[in-house]
């Protein structure tokens, strides 16, 4: 069965297109979308988060089960490839927002973060409900002046109390080292070289291994190639791409060249690693 291309998912707030924040109950998003798009594989332009109400089940994120549902606050940063599973009993509130809405950096919107989901107790599973009562009802009231920066306020709340509650994930990277992870999303594709990266953030060499060590626990060729070897997994399990444009689509001027790098990385052959993968994340 051919594999669907990872679908790009714009923000889209049709009542409010200017706004930059949406929020809703994942059972209306069931119930507003019949068919079997959600199950495919979707790269949003934006933040969501899911703050689980009722039932139990799971969001895969990038080859990795992230759970969703009472008792649970999931995260997950823009540019994430994640995929849906219809689960009977299952709810939580969705806040999606997009990134010129935040005033400040977020160490939860690491798009390194494993698994990007904190479990709640009951107090602070309560308060984060309240939170996202009072950002729908703000959305229901109509647009004026105090509105979008009211609900980047409270948005950046939850972020707030996630991040205190969030003990495996990253603090967000210093303002030195962000130019850095910019670069890195949009020039990965074509370039390696930590030279290009260093220049391209004001830095040097010296001074960008220092910070990328200290904030990622790893040298900065490793969380370029880290970042390359993810967009080609996602590739590999997404759509059938093949070795040959695999390799020309994320930077690499021979196959042969690709296979060792990936093989290097991640321990087996593209294909192999195609083959491997549980039929459930075959889309």
């Amino acid at each position: 069965m051919p594999r669907a291309a990872i679908r790009d998912l714009p923000f889209r707030h049709n009542l409010k297109p200017n706004l930059g924040l949406e929020i809703f109950r994942l059972t209306e998003l069931f119930d507003r979308v019949r068919d079997d798009s959600l199950e495919t594989p979707q790269r949003p332009d934006f933040h969501t988060v899911y703050i689980g109400l009722t039932g139990k089940g799971s969001l895969l994120v990038d080859f990795t089960a992230v759970p969703l549902g009472a008792g649970t606050l999931t995260i997950v940063a823009r540019g994430r490839v994640q995929q849906f599973t219809r689960q009977k009993g299952l709810d939580a509130w969705l806040v999606l927002a997009r990134p010129e809405l935040l005033t400040r950096q977020h160490g939860v919107l690491d798009t390194t973060w494993e698994r990007p989901s904190v479990a709640l107790g009951a107090e602070d599973s309560r308060d984060l409900r309240a939170l996202a009562e009072q950002i729908a009802a703000e959305q229901a009231r109509p647009l004026d002046s105090v509105q979008p920066p009211l609900l980047a306020a409270l948005f950046d709340a939850v972020l707030l109390r996630a991040e205190r509650l969030a003990r495996d994930a990253r603090p967000a990277p210093p303002a030195e080292l962000a130019r850095f992870f910019t670069t890195l999303e949009a020039d990965f594709m074509r370039t390696r070289s930590v030279a290009h990266y260093a220049k391209r953030s004001g830095l040097s060499a010296r001074r960008l291994a220092e910070l990328v060590v200290a904030h990622a626990g790893k040298s900065p060729k490793k969380v370029i190639d880290d970042r390359v070897v993810l967009e080609q997994k996602r590739l590999l399990a997404h759509t059938d791409v093949s070795v040959k444009e695999l390799a020309a689509r994320t930077g690499f001027d021979e196959p042969t060249n690709l296979v060792k790098f990936f093989r290097h990385h991640v321990g087996v052959t593209p294909l192999e690693f195609r083959k491997n993968l549980p039929s459930a994340r075959r889309s």
